[in-house]
């Protein structure tokens, strides 16, 4: 038996596929009056077309017909076309009939009630209704433009097979109509007799399978058979349909019920680019089954308002489920949050699956199963928002929302000079790859107990790719791309919202020549005191490669604001090459790149530290560095 769903699916993408292009029409004007060419001065706006599929050549999109007083005048096949204006011939246009996916003929002696009633038949062989759309207007004598509104012209049959007790091995429609008109209309049905159609499986269906059949519309009842095996014996589930309308999508669902197998039909509106909804029934709350349900420890549920609140921890194995008199469904699902999209939360870090429903004595449970990962560092909070449809009901009833917290890594940014800064130097273009605060530290605690690792990585002027500070590796290689003066987006080496510090911005937190320790005035008033610490020991338990980490000493320069207490920190580091394999500087010079550049001089902004009677001193000016050593980068918000 062969089955040309696929067939007919093809021929109807085919005649849309371009939809949306330029807007050009090839005149294989069949004009059986006596219209000659002329310019165009009517048009039509083209409404309820799906959405535009490549398509293999020489398939035609639309057909219009154009009938007047006389009868018909100007047949278009129009390959490409504007939706918003398809331009037709001049004339008096009484009557406007297109149709995409079927071929049909008329010539100059078809009446239009002749044309009007044009049927389309399933062809011998075929075991589907071909599938095509169509529309007809009706126009007054001196309307020059209109709108019209494509409808299939069949019904599709989909199946539901997630909670069949039975291995479905086919699927017969035993009395299909055999033919049908190609345009909507008041009359009767062709009566020409039915046909049957029919679908075999060689793997048994266990999810939902879309467009099993199309199948022309009937004002008398359609009968359904579901064939297969349950408990190794043969059976036959019959469904029936009383009437079928053109444009509608009925979904045929096999369940068990009271060890019962049985077969019902759902119906629905044909539409194209999404699902069927409306506001929830919150009035009438589908409430959690907190018999079946499963929360991990750490969430928290509302149970009034179906709000579920899931920790930055994440929440594996959690269970939502559902004790009604029907299966329920999720019929949308929606993520709300900063970053959702950019962050793949759906695909990469949540899933949800609709187990199989039980028929319990109590009712149908249907459970909802949802895993949730952790949340990455520098993550926000975001929400899901899952609508919830009861089998055979057309629009969503309820809805329940998970509300999943931010990471508790968050960038920390200290305000101080009339600046926000990132508190550690940047490690690389990703956001949760910053550095952050050791657990239950602050970030002065966490330079002064893990020093090594928090002096970030370091970069090549204009350059996205880091390097780490322990290594002699150059992760540009050969690569001599890069940005000037640094502030192209696809070469930021920070996070999305921050930028290098510019020379300006630097002298605004520390003027040209500030020494240190000192109390001085930044550019915008605020008093700041600056101070050089040294912590204890020596570098011995760092990373380095270097043979004398015994002289490599751990510095930062500390800046307090006096009026507000924020305090900003710089660790003391150097430039290095990429010979260089050890902790640069040895904690007696601090350099930082400058976004700002003068020819082929890169700007940095130094601190050069002297020993004056056995205390650090040091002097701050703006330095001019030509070579393309690796520096650290401090960004700044922008």
């Amino acid at each position: 038996m062969r089955n040309h769903i696929f067939k007919a699916t093809a021929g109807i993408i085919a005649a849309i596929g371009t939809i949306g292009a330029v807007s050009s029409c090839s005149d294989t004007d069949v004009t059986p009056g006596s219209v000659s060419e002329a310019p165009y001065d009517m048009s039509v706006k083209l409404k309820g077309m799906p959405a535009p599929a490549g398509a293999p050549a020489g398939q035609e999109a639309l057909s219009v017909f154009q009938f007047g007083p006389e009868g018909l005048f100007s047949k278009k096949v129009i390959d490409s076309y504007d939706p918003e204006a398809i331009n037709l011939v001049k004339g008096t246009t009484r009557a406007l009939y297109c149709v995409s996916g079927l071929d049909i003929e008329a010539t100059a002696e078809t009446t239009e009630s002749a044309f009007a009633l044009t049927t389309i038949s399933t062809a011998e062989g075929e075991n589907t209704a071909p599938l095509f759309l169509s529309a007809y207007t009706a126009l007054e004598a001196s309307q020059m433009n209109c709108e019209l509104t494509m409808k299939r012209g069949v019904a599709r049959i989909d199946l539901d097979a997630r909670d069949a007790d039975m291995d479905i091995t086919s699927i017969t429609v035993d009395d299909a109509p055999a033919s049908t008109y190609v345009f909507e209309g008041e009359v009767a049905m062709p009566d020409a007799g039915t046909t049957v159609y029919t679908h075999e499986y060689a793997e048994a269906p266990t999810g939902v399978e879309k467009g099993v059949f199309m199948i022309f519309e009937s004002d008398t009842e359609v009968h359904v058979s579901v064939h297969g095996t349950a408990d190794g014996m043969e059976i036959t589930v019959p469904a029936v349909l009383e009437s079928v309308e053109r444009n509608k999508v009925y979904t045929l669902r096999v369940y068990d019920q009271n060890a019962s197998i049985k077969a019902s039909f759902n119906v629905a509106d044909w539409i194209d680019g999404g699902s069927i909804s409306s506001n929830t029934d919150t009035a009438n709350r589908l409430a959690f089954d907190m018999e079946n349900s499963v929360f991990p420890d750490g969430v928290t549920v509302d149970y009034a308002n179906n709000i579920i609140d899931v920790p930055s921890t994440g929440a594996s194995g959690m269970t939502v489920a559902f004790n009604t008199d029907l299966r329920v469904d999720i019929d949308s699902v929606y993520f709300y949050g900063d970053r959702v999209e950019v962050d793949s939360i759906k695909e990469k870090h949540v899933s949800i699956d609709v187990a199989k429903a039980i028929n319990t004595p109590t009712g149908v449970v249907t459970k909802v199963n949802i895993n949730i990962n952790e949340q990455l560092k520098a993550r926000p909070g975001y929400e899901i928002k899952l609508d919830l449809r009861k089998m055979n009901m057309t629009l969503s009833h309820d809805h329940f929302t998970i509300r999943v917290a931010e990471s508790p890594y968050q960038i920390q940014t200290v305000e101080i000079g009339g600046l926000t800064w990132m508190a550690f130097n940047a490690t690389s273009s990703d956001l949760g790859e910053q550095l952050f605060p050791a657990d239950g530290l602050t970030v002065e605690e966490t330079y002064q107990q893990h020093w090594a690792s928090s002096i970030g990585n370091f970069f090549q002027y204009g350059r996205l790719k880091s390097y780490s500070p322990w290594t002699k590796n150059d992760p540009n290689g050969n690569d001599v791309t890069r940005n000037i003066p640094w502030n192209t987006p696809e070469f930021m080496p920070l996070p999305p919202g921050y930028h290098v510090a510019s020379t300006a911005e630097w002298q605004k937190l520390i003027p040209n020549g500030t020494t240190i320790p000192s109390t001085y005035t930044a550019a915008n008033g605020e008093s700041i005191k600056a101070e050089i610490v040294q912590l204890p020991g020596t570098l011995d338990d760092s990373p380095s490669a270097a043979a004398n980490k015994a002289n490599l000493l751990k510095r930062y320069i500390r800046f307090e604001s006096l009026e507000t207490g924020n305090v900003l920190i710089l660790p003391v580091c150097a430039l290095k090459t990429a010979s260089m394999d050890e902790y640069p500087g040895g904690g007696r010079k601090m350099h930082a790149w400058a976004s700002y550049w003068i020819a082929e001089d890169r700007y940095t902004w130094l601190f050069q530290i002297a020993e004056n009677n056995g205390s650090p001193t040091a002097t701050q000016a703006r330095d001019r560095w030509n070579y393309n050593g690796f520096m650290p980068v401090r960004g700044v918000k922008d």
